[in-house]
């Protein structure tokens, strides 16, 4: 099950993944933020290349642990359309919960969802349930032979 928690900086996407991974084991599910990745291929550029590199990079741990059975949470600005309306997302969610971020440069690409994700969080009073849904989804999820 391959799941994309995207929205602006501040907007609690890591929140909502750690809940969700501190409710399973490692070896049912797996979670990934930016930073971490960034950090791991030494790569800081955030420039439109840059941030295309990380898309798919994101996208690319997904579909590799998906082949293992490991449940993936991404959760990054994914800043553009183009990579959140990917058919190889199981769940996509969109945390709403914020206008603008610290980064005005990232508030200026990032391009409001064309396609209604799965959940579209704009409460704090939401994470805690769609949390729990999902963490029942995973537990619930067949994996088929890619």
């Amino acid at each position: 099950m391959k799941i994309l928690v995207y929205g602006l900086p501040t907007s609690g996407k890591t929140t909502l993944g750690k809940k969700i991974t501190d409710a399973l084991s490692n070896s049912v599910v797996r979670r990934y933020d930016a930073d971490t990745v960034r950090e791991a291929w030494d790569d800081w550029a955030f420039d439109q290349n840059g941030r295309h590199r990380q898309a798919i990079r994101m996208r690319a741990l997904a579909k590799l642990n998906s082949k293992y059975g490991i449940a993936t949470i991404i959760d990054f600005v994914c800043p553009f359309n183009r990579f959140r309306n990917d058919e190889m997302w199981d769940v996509t969610i969109f945390m709403d919960t914020v206008s603008s971020s610290p980064y005005p440069d990232t508030d200026k690409i990032f391009e409001r969802p064309d396609k209604e994700p799965t959940y579209r969080i704009d409460s704090w009073d939401e994470v805690n349930k769609v949390a729990l849904e999902i963490i029942e989804q995973i537990q619930s999820f067949e994996y088929e032979e890619e």
